[in-house]
């Protein structure tokens, strides 16, 4: 860990202030509008209005981005960056990756996933907020020039440390291109390639957080083969024990007409539970014997559905999106849905289920929260859209203005989720957060901030927070986070 001699531990230095109360002032307005948006394009539109709503949603989006480069690049010039060690799984943190950029990744079409190479992965010990950081840049770069395919994110054990590889199906970099890929403000100059990448910081960000923590990065491509990304850390084992345990399934499971990552990352996943693969040809619309379980993309005609339905238990594979189409699929002879991304707990799960008989639960009953949300956040506009947002999904939800208020209503409701955001008048929410904590509050509480670093999020972690969420959270968002918090993840992650 580094430290500046300058200041006392933890003090923010008037240049990191002056970051955090610009990032603060200036992505406040940006989230209502983009939270705003979310909720518009969840209502009845035109064709003419819901291009328009899309059209501010992407733009908004992209001036996030934006922003949010800029502010890290300048966070990294302002002082001395302290590196932390901690015990992390990095198959999780891969998974809470994709989970954030998920919903950017369906929206235009595209596939996201994460592969363990080995499955389950053993924990390390290293910085997990600027791995995260790293990670987020790289996969929102690969989506940002992928049209059409797949993004991939290979977490993997090598020697001497840990490996991440980000494949996309893009249009690759030229060789000459690629030498300039890490140089601040840059872009690379094959304009049918890799075009609009903001101001050219995101790929200079992650060269400099990964020389700070001793690795290298590495690029391979070719113009028409995509693009792999390759970041190598060396870091050491921690010898806890894997964070996410694989069941033992066995069988022979078949996927068919699966996006191209999802299946690479289910491959991986059932085999490691003992499960036997097959590939599907789904042109024959013959499923070969011994098959007890078959995972069916959604994309696929529904006379193959039903086809493949008849001749094996078949669990239908989704997005977030297209959870209404789950009856259709049922009519169809589908016993159960799996949403992406996935998770291989879920996977085990749904498919054992399955396996048993089982049926799923009502689709309104798993969707409905049926729980008590507490919002503490000074901006009218961004609780408006969190309160709407999670009423829609079932819950009663109370909001405060103020740390101290926050405290209040806690006392008042009992709330079975906390969302705190940091930055609020009277008492900021890290106050508040250790005062919950110290009067013996246990619910979980998720730190929400428009200003997110891995200084932030450990500092939020110290305070007693569970989890840390960057502002904007769209309407679907807020409620994945909400059910997964409240144990009623179910209706996220699938049923069968």
């Amino acid at each position: 860990m580094t430290h500046d001699p300058e200041r006392p531990d933890g003090a923010e230095t008037p240049e990191q202030t002056f970051l955090a109360t610009a990032s603060h002032e200036i992505r406040t307005p940006l989230n209502g509008i983009l939270g705003t948006v979310s909720l518009l394009l969840e209502t009845e539109l035109s064709p003419a209005q819901r291009e328009y709503a899309e059209t501010i949603r992407l733009s908004g989006g992209r001036l996030l981005d934006l922003l949010n480069n800029v502010l890290d690049y300048a966070r990294l010039d302002a002082s001395a960056v302290e590196v932390e060690a901690e015990n992390f799984c990095p198959v999780r943190l891969c998974g809470e990756v994709v989970e954030l950029l998920s919903p950017r990744a369906h929206a235009a079409g595209l596939d996201l996933a994460v592969r363990s190479l080995p499955s389950p992965m053993p924990g390390f010990l290293g910085d997990a907020g600027r791995i995260r950081q790293i990670l987020f840049n790289l996969v929102g770069n690969a989506l940002k020039f992928t049209p059409r395919g797949a993004v991939l994110i290979d977490a993997e054990v090598v020697t001497g440390g840990l490996a991440f590889h980000i494949r996309d199906t893009g249009p690759g970099i030229a060789p000459d291109d690629q030498a300039r890929l890490f140089e601040a403000f840059r872009q690379t100059g094959a304009g049918d390639a890799y075009r609009d990448g903001g101001v050219g910081l995101g790929l200079a960000i992650v060269k400099r957080l990964t020389d700070l923590l001793g690795g290298r990065i590495d690029v391979v491509s070719a113009l028409g083969e995509g693009a792999s990304f390759s970041v190598f850390l060396p870091l050491q084992q921690s010898g806890a024990p894997p964070a996410d345990a694989v069941a033992f399934i066995g069988g022979r499971v078949g996927l068919a007409g699966l996006p191209p990552a999802t299946a690479l990352s289910l491959s991986a996943g059932l085999q490691a539970m003992g499960a036997s693969v097959l590939q599907m040809d789904v042109a024959s619309g013959q499923i070969p014997d011994g098959i007890d379980v078959l995972l069916v993309g959604a994309d696929l005609p529904e006379g193959a559905v039903a086809a493949m339905a008849r001749q094996a238990t078949s669990l239908v594979v989704l997005r977030p999106e297209d959870r209404g189409a789950i009856a259709r699929f049922r009519a169809l002879g589908c016993v159960g849905w799996l949403v992406r991304p996935l998770r291989m707990s879920s996977v085990a799960e749904r498919i054992q289920l399955a396996r048993s008989g089982g049926d799923a639960a009502d689709e309104q009953e798993l969707a409905a929260g049926a729980g008590r949300v507490l919002i503490a956040d000074d901006n009218p506009v961004n609780a408006l859209i969190a309160r709407r947002a999670l009423e829609s999904a079932g819950f009663t939800v109370t909001v405060a203005a103020t740390g101290s208020e926050a405290l209040e209503a806690a006392a008042r409701m009992e709330p079975n989720l906390v969302l705190m955001d940091l930055r609020m008048p009277v008492m900021d929410g890290f106050e508040a957060m250790r005062r919950l904590r110290a009067g013996g509050f246990s619910p979980p509480i998720i730190a929400v901030s428009a200003e997110i670093n891995p200084d932030i999020e450990r500092r939020a972690r110290a305070a007693g927070a569970d989890g840390v969420a960057a502002k904007p959270l769209d309407a679907e968002a807020l409620r994945r986070l909400a059910l997964r918090w409240t144990g009623r993840s179910g209706a996220v992650a699938g049923a069968a």
